[in-house]
């Protein structure tokens, strides 16, 4: 989600306050490990998450096929892309990235070390936003209060 860039962003950057980018991976997605809802376990809710779902899901995986053909120009992740392109939005932006496994926070880590081309981050700033609402209805009544 970057509609925090319309508003939210600047605001907090004339405040001098620093931003923290809220689930930077989209919930896995950007990973590109999710290719189809049978990607996505039984009682898991990104199975019933608005991005998430079929149709959606489809239109969704453009965004995913750009991280990944960057990813594949560097040798590194798509989540490595994902990450060090919202790193490369300036100083103020933090990113953390949610883990299990050790190996998962070193290739995180590894992707402050990741320089993406001026090229390579205007074709991933020109990405049309996802399809879908971040949460169901219920559930989006309690964001951006």
């Amino acid at each position: 989600t970057r509609d925090v860039q319309a508003e939210i962003l600047p605001t907090v950057r004339e405040l001098g306050i620093g931003f923290v980018a809220y689930s930077p991976l989209g919930r896995g997605f950007l990973t590109g490990a999710i290719r189809s809802t049978a990607d996505i376990a039984d009682g898991d809710f990104r199975k019933t998450n608005p991005r998430f779902v079929e149709g959606n899901l489809e239109q969704n995986l453009a965004i995913v096929e750009v991280v990944r053909a960057v990813a594949d120009e560097h040798g590194a992740t798509p989540a490595q892309v994902a990450l060090a392109w919202l790193l490369a939005q300036g100083d103020d932006i933090a990113v953390i990235p949610g883990t299990k496994r050790a190996s998962r926070l070193e290739e995180n880590a590894a992707a402050d070390d990741l320089m993406l081309t001026d090229d390579q981050l205007a074709r991933l700033t020109a990405l049309a936003p996802p399809v879908g609402t971040r949460y169901e209805a219920d559930r989006m009544s309690t964001v951006n209060l």
